[in-house]
């Protein structure tokens, strides 16, 4: 079936031709009348046999009808596609669209992650225009992968002639697959060779033995080691050739002075524990590559931790204004501690930084607020929560996700999860305030539905400055052994300050979206400024109906749990209040 055919089968129906133009009406009718005519011509010109019987014979008329009859359909669906296709040109957008952006936009239509031949025949068969752009890009055509037929890496040889090459040697192919592999990948000009996606193994030995002298054009490598011993898993860059632009090695180490690895995009190390990059290596790679936006070091563990040595007391630090994603997670305590205090980042959508010990890692200072200031901002729920493993620490978390696929096709989930050195509790007040102030500078941590605060030392710090940029939260829980705080936060959510009076907060309350709240506590001191607060806080923030209608701004709450002793007191009072105490408040046993 032709094309034209399988375009007017997707869309052709009996008021095709309604908004087309008069030309287009008549070319369609003048075609059809030319037809007719020579249907008719050629009925006439077929002169009917006659059998030995002498009776006419009719079949080779009947042929020439079913025959001018198909050429009739073929021609026809041939000028309707063509009215079609001008149709197109004249009023569908993408058409007026220079070449240049429609060639883009069907870039971002690949499946890259899954690119193949069969895939691109389906998007080209959309229509002509698209097929023709997609044949005549090579930017269509860049992947020579081990785990294609020979025939669909002869399409991309024929339609990427002279443009840059990805390789894709990957998973566990047989050595007869990987023998014809290389054979295709020799024909390629080594300085087109651009992008290295390799999983080395026992089979694909030769395709090593080739890339070993073939890296001088390369600028994008993600290397993978399934399963060969570390003293093979190691590949030498040539010196000579362009700066490495993405860098993700697995189980797998290049030589860390190599010149070439400066001005990177992304560094990703994980699983390496022999050949890991010195502190001097690895500061020497991060400080010369300002751009750098994905800085990941997974399970990254050297065998003698001193051997990694460390850094003068006078290095300056590492200004990555450009950083996205920070992760250092299970890493040499002399990387960690060497590298992680100098960098200063303040753009940072995820970050991550967890030691082995789980001891904290990161110093309390104006640099470490920064760093973590907007992947807060982009969280969706946050615990903070004090330890006393590794030291007094507090442990800010919002589940950030680090992507483990190759960093073209990543997408790492905002968050932050580090733990804070807290020298003592008193620190905890300027804490608040200095990271309020940074929320402020970034409008406010808007995207905060729930916040959990975990909490084990004495006298809990209230954190006022963190929640009144928390305008969105929905669900608030506390879980803080001596109670101190709830009648402080009873009266913050009341509209009242920590010192009872007014808070400057508009004509609403503070966190208007707030309809779950949970508080448990071993004890309870204060029990009867906690009764009359949380009195107050009902009555004021949810007043009773007025005329059935409700006069808070605020959203009612759905879930009110306190310790079992408040509850029973408040079941004695008489509140006045659009809630249903009685169903809304549930107890917790003390203790």
């Amino acid at each position: 079936m032709s094309t034209e055919r399988e375009i007017v089968e997707n869309d052709v129906s009996t008021s095709l031709l309604k908004d087309h133009t008069r030309r287009d009406i008549f070319t369609f009718s003048f075609v059809s009348y030319q037809l007719s005519v020579l249907t008719h011509r050629q009925w006439s010109n077929s002169p009917d046999s006659v059998t030995d019987h002498g009776v006419p014979e009719t079949l080779h008329g009947d042929d020439a009808t079913s025959d001018a009859l198909k050429r009739i359909d073929d021609l026809s669906l041939q000028e309707t596609a063509e009215l079609k296709r001008r149709r197109n040109y004249e009023h569908s957008f993408i058409y007026r669209l220079p070449p240049e952006l429609i060639t883009e936009v069907l870039l971002l239509a690949v499946d890259w992650p899954w690119w193949e031949v069969e895939k691109l025949r389906a998007l080209a068969s959309v229509s002509t225009a698209w097929r023709d752009t997609i044949l005549s890009c090579n930017r269509f055509w860049p992947v020579m992968d081990v785990m294609a037929s020979e025939g669909a890496r002869a399409v991309t040889m024929k339609r990427n002639r002279e443009g840059p090459v990805d390789i894709w040697c990957w998973e566990r192919p047989s050595e007869s697959v990987v023998e014809k592999f290389m054979t295709d990948v020799q024909m390629l000009q080594p300085a087109r060779v651009r992008f290295v996606l390799y999983e080395y193994c026992w089979s694909s030995r030769s395709f090593m033995d080739w890339l070993r002298s073939n890296t001088s054009s390369i600028i994008d490598i993600f290397l993978g080691n399934l399963g060969m011993s570390n003293s093979a898993a190691h590949l030498d860059l040539s010196p000579e050739g362009p700066n490495l632009r993405h860098v993700d090695l697995r189980r797998m180490t290049l030589q860390w002075q190599c010149p070439r690895l400066s001005n990177l995009q992304t560094l990703f190390l994980s699983n390496l524990n022999h050949n890991v990059p010195s502190v001097n290596q690895l500061y020497t790679i991060v400080s010369s590559s300002p751009a750098l936006e994905r800085l990941c070091l997974l399970e990254v563990v050297a065998p003698d931790d001193q051997a990694l040595g460390s850094l003068p007391s006078t290095t300056p630090p590492i200004a990555l204004i450009a950083l996205k994603t920070l992760a250092f997670d299970r890493v040499s305590t002399a990387i960690t501690r060497g590298i992680l205090p100098l960098i200063r980042a303040r753009a940072c959508d995820t970050v991550k930084i967890r030691e082995r010990d789980l001891a904290p890692s990161l110093e309390l200072q104006q640099a470490t607020i920064e760093l973590v200031t907007k992947a807060i901002t982009l969280s969706r729920i946050l615990k903070l929560k004090a330890e006393a493993y590794g030291g007094p620490n507090l442990h800010i978390c919002s589940e950030p996700v680090i992507a483990m696929e190759w960093v073209y096709w990543a997408h790492d989930q905002p968050g932050v999860d580090v733990r804070l050195v807290i020298p003592s509790e008193n620190v905890l007040p300027k804490l608040w305030d200095c990271l309020g102030d940074r929320l402020h500078s970034h409008g406010g941590a808007s995207g905060i539905t729930s916040l959990e605060v975990d909490w084990e030392g004495e006298a809990f710090p209230f954190p006022f400055a963190l929640l009144e940029h928390c305008r969105a939260l929905t669900d608030l829980q506390f879980y803080e052994r001596l109670g101190t705080s709830l009648h402080l936060l009873i009266r913050f959510l009341g509209g009242n300050g920590i010192n009872g009076g007014s808070m400057d907060i508009g004509s609403t309350f503070p966190l208007p979206n707030l309809n779950s709240l949970h508080f448990y506590a071993r004890v309870l001191p204060y029990l009867d400024d906690c009764v009359n607060g949380t009195k107050e806080f009902l009555e004021r923030r949810y007043p009773a109906l007025q005329e059935g209608v409700r006069a808070s701004d605020v959203q009612p709450l759905r879930d009110l749990c306190l310790p079992a002793t408040l509850v029973d007191a408040l079941k004695k009072c008489h509140l006045s209040t659009s809630l249903d105490v009685e169903k809304l408040v549930s107890g917790t046993i003390l203790g």
